[in-house]
């Protein structure tokens, strides 16, 4: 049900049974973590329900716990990825250049080891990390700030991008995480501002950082000069031109890295691929940004252009449109949209800016009682199978032969493959990107194959679905079709499920037995028995992981 008041989807008899407290627990829990986190284990459901006597106390509970998320423990996570062996997740950018730019592997493939372990840890954080919403959040500002990590150029830094611009602050404060994207050598390679000196400067990054990274394209005033933007409440323009666009270019001139350009001192500290202020390169003289006279004051001309930036309206609705649309629903309704918006500017100076608009946003009644417009992305189809389905994995793009060449290669089929949207805009995150035919298309040939996919040498399977299904039917004499069918739709389904595609999933897995007649599930594993003469006993467990695959790529399942 489309509502008119632009709400999205709503469901109306859970809308009911909310607002007079009648809601079951169960279902809350349920809707709220398959929407702020990759997917709700029956563990992660028992943590929420445990955390007050109401679903209001659960919620902000849970929040309490998420939003504060170094004090989070994260030992799983961190105990796996310590095992994985990892190279470069840790080296700083000087090693980083040293040794996958101008050292002995700069050649391929291990000048992609940094970019390539970063996709792999991005996997593993998403699966088993208990910092479920700082997780997306991060996935979130990659999308706002997107850089393609799988540029020759960009690859061997990669990882510094990722965790020193894009993590430390993605729940912290937004002018703070937008000057260290701004010192990004990943960025400073993908919108050219290393290039950007007096007397020919580049304006690549000043024209993404004001259309897409604070102000958006809603307030962008072609062919208007200095002065000919109206001025809102403030004092500042409301928004921008390309005249702005070519002071704020003037503004950051000399903002580069020490990549042993000619123009740099001959020494070996000139080529750390740090960031530096090239003092020489830097245009003198007043700019004017936004209807405010700036300078002349060197790099920290760019500082009060970011300041100016970080503080306007038209930036608070343009990132709190966002994140609406990321946490709520495709078309969201602009009373929470502008709500958000006054909570992010009145707190644009604060460490936790990004925790308290948040914080608004999901516990707002517009999050609570509407089921949203939004659909999973590839990954989120992805991580949702591994969490629920109790996935053994440890990523690797080089590393022999592993399940995860095929893995990697299905999922970048779908066109959400980690860091390669080749645009500055990042990937989008409407339905109507993801619901394409070509797209829907791969993202089932990646989510059927998963249950089949195991380690190196017939290792175990990387979900554990016969495990999962025996532990929660000791009882061989349980194991029906009818049963199985039902345990697994509410362990990925919360247990909505269209009846007649339920009734199709029963009678594929009982073939020709009665639904209410035990299944062998554990003969001749991993794949079962041949049995021409019955066919309810013939590969039954290979059936089983079938009947998984056929409910991961249920509409049901792609919803969030």
């Amino acid at each position: 049900m489309t509502r008119s008041d632009g709400r999205g989807d709503v469901d109306p008899i859970f809308n009911d049974r909310f607002e007079d407290n009648r809601i079951d627990p169960d279902e809350f829990a349920w809707r709220v973590l398959e929407r702020i986190s990759y997917g709700a284990r029956p563990e992660d459901l028992a943590q929420f329900n445990g955390l007050g006597s109401t679903v209001d106390e659960r919620l902000d509970a849970w929040l309490d716990l998420q939003l504060n998320w170094q004090a989070l423990p994260d030992n799983d996570l961190q105990s796996r990825l310590s095992a994985a062996g990892f190279q470069t997740l840790g080296k700083p950018i000087t090693q980083l250049w040293a040794d996958h730019v101008r050292g002995s592997m700069n050649g391929s493939p291990e000048r992609y080891f940094p970019v390539a372990e970063t996709d792999a840890a991005r996997l593993m954080r998403a699966t088993y990390s208990s910092r479920q919403l700082y997780e997306m959040m991060v996935e979130f500002w990659h999308d706002h700030f997107n850089v393609t990590g799988w540029d020759f150029s960009i690859a061997p830094v990669f990882v510094q991008h990722d965790r020193d611009a894009i993590r430390p602050q993605a729940l912290g404060n937004f002018r703070t995480l937008l000057e260290s994207v701004a010192k990004s050598t990943a960025m400073q390679y993908y919108l050219d501002n290393k290039s950007n000196r007096r007397g020919g400067y580049n304006e690549n990054w000043a024209r993404e950082l004001m259309e897409l990274h604070t102000l958006g394209s809603e307030v962008y005033y072609p062919g208007a000069f200095h002065g000919q933007v109206p001025i809102g409440e403030d004092g500042l323009a409301v928004g921008y031109s390309d005249a702005d666009v070519y002071d704020v270019a003037r503004c950051f001139t000399g903002w580069t890295i020490r990549d042993g350009h000619w123009q740099f001192p001959d020494t070996p500290e000139y080529d750390t691929g740090e960031f530096f202020y090239h003092s020489a390169w830097h245009e003198g003289g007043q700019k004017n940004v936004l209807d405010q006279w700036v300078g002349p004051a060197g790099q920290e001309e760019a500082r009060t252009v970011m300041d100016l930036l970080a503080r306007h309206s038209a930036t608070a609705r343009h990132l709190c449109t966002k994140l609406c649309r990321r946490f709520v629903a495709d078309e969201p309704p602009q009373s929470l949209v502008d709500s958000a918006a006054s909570v992010w500017q009145a707190n644009w100076q604060s460490p936790d800016q990004i925790a308290l608009v948040l914080r608004h946003i999901l516990g707002s009644e517009e999050f609570k009682s509407g089921q949203g417009s939004k659909v999973r992305r590839p990954f989120e189809l992805m991580v949702s199978a591994f969490r629920k389905c109790g996935a053994e994995i440890e990523p690797r793009h080089y590393d022999g032969w592993t399940p995860y060449g095929e893995l990697f290669g299905r999922f970048q089929q779908t066109g959400h493959g980690s860091f390669r949207w080749p645009a500055p805009d990042g990937y989008p995150d409407t339905a109507a990107r993801w619901t394409s035919a070509s797209v829907m298309g791969q993202s089932w040939r990646l989510l059927s194959r998963l249950p089949e996919l195991r380690e190196a040498n017939d290792g175990p399977f990387l979900l554990d679905v016969q495990g999962i299904t025996e532990a929660a039917f000791p009882l061989a004499a349980d194991r029906t079709a009818a049963n199985l069918v039902d345990f697994w739709v509410q362990r990925l389904l919360g247990g909505t499920i269209d009846a007649a595609r339920r009734q199709r999933l029963v009678d594929f897995l009982r073939q020709n037995a009665a639904a209410d007649v035990q299944l062998d599930i554990s003969s001749g594993l991993p794949y079962g028995n041949w049995s021409s003469g019955n066919l309810s006993a013939h590969y039954t467990p290979v059936r089983l992981r079938a009947m998984v695959s056929l409910i991961l790529i249920s509409p049901e399942f792609h919803q969030r």
